[in-house]
Formats: structure tokens, C-alpha cells, sequence
């Protein structure tokens, strides 16, 4: 397989290029392939492509997870996209890392959080990978930031917060809830006399992720997310996609409509793109530049009554358990 010829790349599809993948997995010099996939500039733009591409296939995963891939090329494929992505005006920077977040396992976030400087001068990205980790991680992680700190103590690791404005550690914090129980621990054990403010701030947002956690699962309980994802639109469940536009609209601000989306799509619950940006459209939070072609509403979504389901009786009509609940 030519996977070192740039002519390979440029001609490959999706489905050519996960078999590369795959090719990589099995090569007994994968570091040397990755070195030169990395560094030659008329490989890395289709490679990195790829790997937001195949974002949801496990090749993917098992690639970027593989004890011969550099946490820093790691770094390069994350970074190479970043700029990429991010100027289409589709994604947030937050939503773009807690993609990637999700597909680092704990163990190469842990190495990426102790030894690479990228990571440490992101705090977006830095507080998402913190949510991958398990306990022992955790303390891990923790007793390294200490024993590098003048101060040694939690207030110092705290200190990362008073750099990323309110609504930003919302949504971060919405997107990693292990996160926030370990800020809660750390400044419990440490017993400090007060408890930073926007802790406080963030205990009622921490609910309504709880009651989104048990919206998602409800919903996970009565569909696999690779089995929709790989049905035409006009074949998968409608009942599913109703629900998730019905109770968003139910979401009166804007901004807490989009977490709620948002965490679905991290969820699976929304499998993919295509429904992203069609739930986006009908709850009203849509770039009104987007090129989303509105022909999809009537293949995906032929039993709602787009022209009744935005007014009053929309409302009055639809008799759901979790319409007060959602925030």
C-alpha cells in the first residue's frame, strides 16, 4: 500500500483511507510511517483530513491510542485541524476539542496532560482530556501539577479557571461533569475556609447535565448509534429525532438549547452531522449563512408538522415527561 506517495492520498476515499488506517495498525514500524505522515507537507493535509473524517470509526481511535503513537503527533493532528474547522463558523472551539477528547483514551490524555507543552498552554483542550481520567489518574495528575507549583496546594490548580470566562467553564464543565466532582473533592480534602465562587455558580448547571445524562440513556436504551448511523436518513428512527426537536424547543434560552444539542451529539444520541445541523435549523440555532440544504427536513422528518410544532398549541398538544426537567 502507498501510503507514503502523496498521489495515494489525494486520490483516496474515505473508505481507501480507512483501510490505511487499518494498514497502520498492523505495520511492525508504525512510528517510522507516522514520522513521515507527520512531517511532509503534502501527506499531513490529507492525512489530518482523514482523521477528522474517520472521526467516528474505531480504526480511528485504535490509531490515535496506539502505544507507538507520539502524544505530540497526536498534538499535530488535533492543532492541524483546529484552524480548519473552526473557520467554517459550524463548530466551537469547546465542541471541536470535546470531539477529539472523546476519542483519546485516559491513558494517552494522562500523557498528554504531563508531558506535552501544547496541552498546557490550552486550557480548553487541557479540561476536556482532565475529564478522561479515572481516579487514579487523577491523583496522579494532581500530584504532578503540585510538585511543579510554588504553591502546592489546590489553589493553584484552580487558578486555570479565573483564565476562561464564565460562559466558556459552563460549557466545558456541562461536557466533562467527572470534571467538576473532582474540583469539588480537591477543595473539599484540602479544607479550605471558602469554596471558589464559580463552583457554587456551576451546582445548578451540574444538575441539568444529571437530568440530560438520564435523557441520553433513556434514549440509548432504544437505539445503537452504529446502526442508525449507517442507514439512509428516510430509514432510521423518527421517533427518536422528534423527541430530541420537541423537547429542545421546550429549552427557552438559546444558549442552553445549543448545550442540550450539543451534549446529544457528544452522547450519540444525534449520530451524526447531518442531524446536528438539521436540529440546529428547526430549534432556530443556525448560522442563517449555512449552505444546509432544507430539502432534508421532509427525508428525515416527515411526521412532524413543521408549521404547528413552533406556535402554541405545539405546546398544549405534546405531553412530555421531560419537557419541565431538561434545565
Amino acid at each position: 500500500m502507498q501510503i507514503l506517495v502523496y498521489e495515494f492520498w489525494k486520490k483516496s476515499s474515505p473508505g481507501q483511507a480507512k483501510e490505511s488506517f487499518q494498514f497502520l495498525l498492523n505495520a511492525p514500524n508504525l512510528h517510522d510511517y507516522l514520522e513521515i505522515l507527520f512531517e511532509v507537507d503534502e501527506l499531513v493535509e490529507y492525512f489530518c483530513s482523514y482523521c477528522w473524517i474517520l472521526r467516528e470509526e474505531d480504526v480511528l481511535k485504535d490509531l490515535i491510542n496506539h502505544h507507538s503513537m507520539p502524544v505530540n503527533l497526536i498534538c499535530k493532528a488535533v492543532y492541524y485541524g483546529f484552524g480548519k474547522y473552526i473557520k467554517t463558523g459550524n463548530i466551537t472551539p469547546d465542541y471541536y476539542f470535546s470531539i477529539w477528547a472523546k476519542i483519546i483514551n485516559s491513558e494517552k490524555s494522562l500523557e498528554l496532560l504531563l508531558r506535552e507543552p501544547l496541552v498546557e498552554k490550552d486550557v480548553t483542550f487541557q479540561l476536556n482530556l482532565l475529564g478522561n481520567l479515572n481516579a487514579k489518574q487523577w491523583e496522579e495528575y494532581f500530584e504532578s501539577t503540585m510538585s511543579n507549583s510554588e504553591d502546592g496546594n489546590t489553589e493553584s490548580f484552580l487558578r486555570i479557571f479565573e483564565k476562561i470566562d464564565p460562559i466558556h467553564c459552563k460549557r466545558l464543565l456541562y461536557r466533562n461533569p467527572n470534571l467538576y466532582q473532582y474540583l469539588r473533592m480537591l477543595v473539599v480534602f484540602d479544607k479550605q475556609d471558602s469554596v471558589p465562587v464559580f463552583l457554587f455558580q456551576l451546582e445548578n448547571n451540574l444538575k441539568t447535565i444529571h437530568r440530560w445524562e438520564a435523557y441520553a440513556n433513556a434514549k440509548l436504551k432504544e437505539f445503537s448509534p452504529k446502526d442508525e448511523r449507517v442507514k439512509s436518513p428516510s430509514r432510521r428512527n423518527v421517533n427518536r429525532l422528534t423527541d430530541i426537536l420537541k423537547d429542545g424547543l421546550y429549552i427557552a434560552d438559546a444558549s442552553d438549547r445549543l448545550d442540550f444539542i450539543e451534549y446529544l451529539m457528544i452522547r450519540e444520541v444525534i449520530v451524526d452531522e447531518q442531524e446536528m445541523e438539521i436540529v440546529r435549523q428547526y430549534v432556530g440555532l443556525s448560522d442563517s449563512s449555512s449552505n444546509f440544504d432544507t430539502k432534508n427536513f421532509s427525508i428525515l422528518f416527515s411526521a412532524v408538522d413543521l408549521t404547528k410544532s413552533k406556535n402554541e398549541e405545539f405546546y398544549l398538544d405534546y405531553n412530555s415527561n421531560v419537557k419541565p426537567t431538561l434545565i
